[in-house]
């Protein structure tokens, strides 16, 4: 009677044993061998060298696909990307440039709102992306325009105006995407954004020159065209009138004084702060 319950005991040991390496292959009647008086104590119950090697195995292999799960969770396909941002646009004027609004873009793309964190550089990601949008139809719309007979200034004019409008649905946002692209650490993008906006009009305008005047007059551009920017902010005209009037006499002083690196530079800081007088009286109007 003992040494049935023990042998019905090892029987069972040995099958849980099986079970936790992975090995689903039934006993046969072989093992009924396996009694006290065959295996020593220390030894019942212990897997074999060859359970042990399958269960190591299975074990790498469920490592393996949860590594290439988490791969590719953490490099979403770019065109993925592009799509939720492009949803999340549709949000802004609900909950602004924010991981909100990204989340939202996602869900309408029938991801999970915490997809949102496919973006670790918050949004940023948001206001880049709508600032490439902007730029590819810029230069798409710029490249259909015939400018022969027109001035320089005409064609900074056009060009510029053409650029400010693509922000106009989303002014009521618009201080809080400056007020990302103004932190230290977002910064370097802003500003080659607005390098490339400035190389583009002044392409559109005929300069194609790589010298320390296109430099200066580039510089002197970047000044012009961030200055009607923030007084954009403000401008409650119909269709910016006053903000393209405000454009046209920047454009026609810098003709009229010149390009020097020296004016560009004096032109610039005085428009900033000019900017930033209108970000700060934004700010209090709207403060509760």
């Amino acid at each position: 009677m003992a040494r049935s319950l023990h042998r019905s005991a090892m029987k069972a040991a040995l099958q849980h044993v099986r079970c936790a390496s992975g090995v689903s292959r039934p006993f046969s009647s072989s093992v009924n061998f396996l009694t006290s008086s065959s295996i020593p104590h220390s030894l019942a119950g212990r897997p074999t060298h060859r359970q042990l090697f399958r269960s190591a195995s299975v074990d790498a292999s469920l490592r393996r696909a949860h590594s290439t799960a988490a791969s590719a969770l953490a490099e979403p396909p770019p065109d993925l990307r592009i799509q939720i941002l492009d949803e999340a646009l549709k949000h802004v004027h609900q909950w602004g440039w924010t991981a909100q609004a990204i989340a939202a873009g996602a869900k309408d793309k029938g991801l999970s709102v915490y997809a949102h964190g496919l973006f670790p550089r918050g949004a940023i990601e948001l206001v880049e992306h709508f600032q490439q949008t902007c730029e590819k139809e810029w230069v798409a719309e710029l490249a259909k325009i015939d400018t022969t007979g027109q001035t320089t200034v005409s064609k900074l004019s056009q060009a510029l105006r053409l650029r400010l409008s693509k922000q106009r649905g989303f002014m009521s946002t618009w201080p809080q995407a400056l007020a990302l692209q103004a932190l230290p650490q977002h910064a370097p993008g802003a500003m080659a954004t607005l390098a490339q906006i400035c190389d583009v009009a002044w392409t559109h305008a005929g300069d194609r020159k790589q010298d320390i005047t296109s430099y200066s007059k580039r510089i002197a551009l970047g000044g012009i065209y961030t200055g009607s920017e923030l007084y954009m902010l403000t401008d409650y005209s119909q269709d910016f009138t006053d903000t393209f009037d405000f454009l046209d006499r920047q454009l026609r002083e810098a003709e009229r004084l010149g390009t020097t690196a020296e004016l560009a530079v004096s032109q610039l800081d005085r428009l900033m702060a000019h900017g930033l007088e209108i970000l700060q009286t934004h700010k209090d109007a709207n403060r509760p």
